[in-house]
C-alpha cells in the first residue's frame, strides 16, 4: 500500500504479544511495541516470550502497560488492533478518542489495521464447538443486545476425563459494522480507508462447508454477498 518496508509496529491490546515478538524474530531490523492494560498478562509475556528470545530481540520489543489512548511518545509505521478488541468502545465518542490517538501515533503515511467480524451469525445465540487432540474448544455467542449491539462471547474448554474451563476468556463488545467503523476512521482524520476481505475454500473434512482460507482480498470498492461468518481488515491510511 506505501511501498516500502514497515519497521515499526505497535500491537494494541497485545496481550501476550506474539504478533509482536514473531515479527521481531523474522527480521532483525524491525522494532516493536506492545500496549495492554493488564499487567499479569505482560508479565507472562515478558517471562515466556521476552525472556527466552532476549538475545536475539537486542531489546527491539518494548511492553507498556498502559491505555492504548493515551500518547506513547513513539510512533509507528503500522498499528493493529487484532481479535476485534478496539470492540471494547461502545460508544463513538470513546472509539473516536482511541482512532484519533492511533492517528497521531503513525509515521506520515502509516497504516492502522482493525480486524473485524460480522456476518449473519454473528448477532445469534449459538455456540461453535471444535475438536481437537487434547480438548475440545467451544466458541459461545452467549447474549446479543439489537438495541445497542453489545454482545457477550465467551471461551470454554472441554477435557477428555469430562472436566471443563467455564468462561476461561470473556469478551463484553459492541459489535460495529464496517460503514462505522469507516466512517469514524475518516473523522479521526485518516485520509484513506481500505477493506481486506478473507476469501473462502472448501473444508477437506466437510464437503458440503466452506472455511476462511486465511487470504484477503481488496474490496473496497466492490460489492460482496453477506455469509453466516465473515473476517475482515479495515485499514486507515494515514
Amino acid at each position: 500500500l506505501r511501498g516500502r518496508e514497515p519497521r515499526v509496529l505497535r500491537e494494541d491490546f497485545c496481550g501476550t504479544a506474539k504478533l509482536a515478538l514473531t515479527r521481531c524474530l523474522a527480521d532483525p531490523r524491525r522494532r516493536a511495541y506492545g500496549i495492554d492494560l493488564d499487567g499479569p498478562t505482560l508479565a507472562w509475556a515478558r517471562e515466556h516470550n521476552l525472556a527466552p528470545n532476549q538475545r536475539r530481540l537486542q531489546g527491539r520489543l518494548k511492553l507498556l502497560e498502559a491505555d492504548v489512548r493515551a500518547e506513547q511518545g513513539f510512533r509507528a509505521d503500522i498499528t493493529c488492533a487484532n481479535n476485534f478488541s478496539f470492540c471494547v468502545f461502545k460508544d463513538r465518542p470513546s472509539f473516536k478518542r482511541y482512532l484519533r490517538r492511533a492517528h497521531q501515533g503513525l509515521k506520515r503515511g502509516g497504516l492502522l489495521f482493525l480486524e473485524l467480524f460480522g456476518g449473519s451469525e454473528a448477532i445469534q445465540v449459538v455456540e461453535e464447538e471444535r475438536e481437537y487432540e487434547e480438548f475440545t474448544y467451544v466458541w459461545d455467542q452467549h447474549s446479543y443486545n439489537p438495541m445497542t449491539a453489545e454482545t457477550i462471547c465467551q471461551i470454554h474448554y472441554v477435557f477428555p476425563d469430562g472436566s471443563r474451563i467455564d468462561r476461561a476468556f470473556v469478551y463484553d463488545w459492541r459489535l460495529w459494522t464496517v460503514p462505522e467503523v469507516r466512517d469514524l476512521l475518516r473523522e479521526a482524520g485518516f485520509a484513506d480507508v481500505k477493506l481486506f476481505w478473507e476469501t473462502l475454500e472448501d473444508d477437506p473434512d466437510d464437503d458440503e462447508m466452506l472455511r476462511g482460507s486465511g487470504e484477503y482480498e481488496d474490496v473496497t470498492e466492490v460489492a460482496v454477498e453477506q455469509q453466516e461468518s465473515w473476517l475482515l481488515y479495515i485499514v486507515g491510511v494515514r
